[in-house]
């Protein structure tokens, strides 16, 4: 499984003011501030009350970001598919500096995940695809939370820790959701819910 090219919404500049905390969204407002995309390529629209994002394209990352400035705190979202390949990956991207550089942490509806950051266009996977029993598999819901502490970030899937690291690349910026398509397995189809950022657990 490997990322690929980006599309989908543009993260914001830096100059967005700090957001105070906590902060949530369930997506019952259309107008809360998320990126939507809608082409040949892939949607990211609010649909019903949560935001979605269905990937047409093979080998394709969409995401959207929501216009937030946020350093620390606890960042978490419910999210699942609706259908597609199992063979996916859907998560969060923090700490978004511009659509060149930022943290990304993700898993896949065949019960595996990874994280790392895009620095300069370029993607840097700090562990590959690892399988792990806490990611609930097919269409089940998982609720992903990054905690981030400086330059200290720990990543929990259902509430059990599955990794932490220390990187000091990124201070502070945006947040978002993605879902990407692999070689040969188009329609990635993920639904993002019960976002919130609070203050540091």
């Amino acid at each position: 499984m490997a990322l690929a090219a980006c599309g989908g919404g543009t993260p914001g500049p830096t100059a967005i003011p700090v957001t105070s905390l906590p902060w949530v969204d369930d997506f019952s407002k259309t107008a809360s501030g998320w990126t939507t995309q809608s082409d040949t390529s892939a949607e990211a629209k609010y649909d019903n009350g949560v935001f979605r994002i269905v990937v047409k394209q093979e080998n394709l990352t969409v995401w959207s970001v929501a216009g937030k400035n946020i350093s620390d705190g606890a960042y978490t979202v419910d999210l699942w598919p609706n259908g597609g390949p199992k063979d996916n990956g859907f998560g969060v991207i923090f700490r978004v500096k511009d659509r060149k550089n930022f943290y990304h942490f993700e898993v896949s509806s065949d019960g595996y995940w990874r994280a790392g950051m895009m620095k300069d266009g370029k993607w840097e996977n700090w562990d590959d695809w690892a399988a792990h029993p806490s990611i609930k598999q097919g269409n089940g819901v998982n609720k992903i939370r990054v905690v981030m502490k400086g330059d200290s970030l720990a990543y929990f899937v259902n509430n059990q820790q599955i990794f932490q690291k220390t990187d000091k690349t990124f201070a502070g910026g945006d947040v978002g959701v993605f879902a990407l398509t692999l070689i040969d397995a188009p329609g990635t189809d993920i639904s993002f819910d019960n976002v919130s950022v609070v203050k540091g657990e």
